[in-house]
């Protein structure tokens, strides 16, 4: 029940803050300010700031409130961010989605070319937020850990290997690096720029970094045993719609007893890379949150 409070009051703090940085849906370029509004707040579940926002606080102290705001400026560049992302991989020219959440996606409701100018002006809109940011040495920092983990080698990367793989015999390990970078990537700037924001040491970056990747391909492990072994998606989502075919899939692939072993070691580790910190409880439930759905 307490953790249930946490995550309600921590998304209102970031639906306040999403609102807060929108521009209204009025004159000039309306329609790209309505499709920008309609892509934000479509129903997504804000895994990605809420998983910054509770790394944060489980390093500095639940009860410590210096910060949080900048934290949460960081938590809605994140989803401003993701949701660029989404509306530019939903276009007929790239994974070619047509509903996104049981809605018609941007570039159905609002046409092609206000969805390429919509996912542009949120990946804009991200660092603009970003530039918010107190102290502004922090600010710039993670305008660069965004950049990082958005640019070729990162999110967008694996959106370009995720289209030249469509046609081809996929590889176990061009899958998992697809994986990698399109989901895993927000989530390793999340756990990054909290890290920033809390001024933790070097290690406990690279712990909790390793931790968000391992989130990342849990889940989309577990979409594909899902998809392939008949049970609809529940629970933990972090919004990726795209269904498995078995060449493309990691049951495909790995077979069902080995794609779910995988998937419980990444677990394991999980849990063993958390243990050690004060206040996990926020970070163990993501954990236990993705194990439920497991088949």
């Amino acid at each position: 029940m307490l953790l249930q409070k946490y995550f309600e009051t921590r998304l209102e703090m970031i639906e306040t803050s999403l609102k807060h940085f929108s521009s209204p849906q009025t004159a000039p370029a309306k329609d790209l300010k309505k499709a920008m509004h309609y892509s934000v707040f479509s129903g997504g579940k804000r895994w990605r700031p809420l998983l910054l926002v509770s790394i944060f606080e489980m390093l500095c102290g639940m009860r410590k409130s210096k910060g949080l705001q900048e934290a949460i400026k960081a938590a809605t560049a994140i989803e401003l961010a993701h949701s660029a992302s989404i509306v530019h991989d939903d276009m007929p020219m790239v994974m070619n989605q047509a509903e996104r959440r049981s809605e018609p996606s941007v570039h159905q409701k609002f046409g092609n070319t206000i969805g390429i100018l919509t996912g542009d002006a949120l990946y804009t809109q991200a660092f603009e937020v970003l530039g918010h940011i107190i102290p502004p040495p922090k600010a710039l920092a993670c305008m660069r850990i965004l950049a990082t983990y958005t640019k070729s080698y990162g999110m967008i990367g694996g959106q370009a290997v995720a289209l030249e793989s469509k046609r081809k015999v996929m590889k176990i390990n061009t899958l998992r690096y697809i994986d990698m970078k399109k989901v895993g990537s927000l989530l390793q700037a999340a756990a990054d720029m909290a890290c920033l924001l809390a001024s933790a040491d070097e290690n406990t970056r690279q712990i909790l970094n390793a931790y968000a990747s391992n989130l990342g391909m849990a889940y989309r492990m577990i979409e594909d045993i899902a998809a392939d072994y008949g049970r609809g998606s529940d629970g933990l989502d972090f919004d990726e719609e795209y269904v498995p075919t078995s060449r493309h899939s990691y049951t495909g692939l790995l077979g069902f007893d080995k794609a779910r072993q995988a998937v419980e070691k990444l677990m394991d580790e999980s849990e063993r890379m958390i243990k050690p910190f004060e206040h996990n409880d926020v970070l163990v439930e993501f954990v236990d949150m993705i194990k439920e759905r497991l088949p």
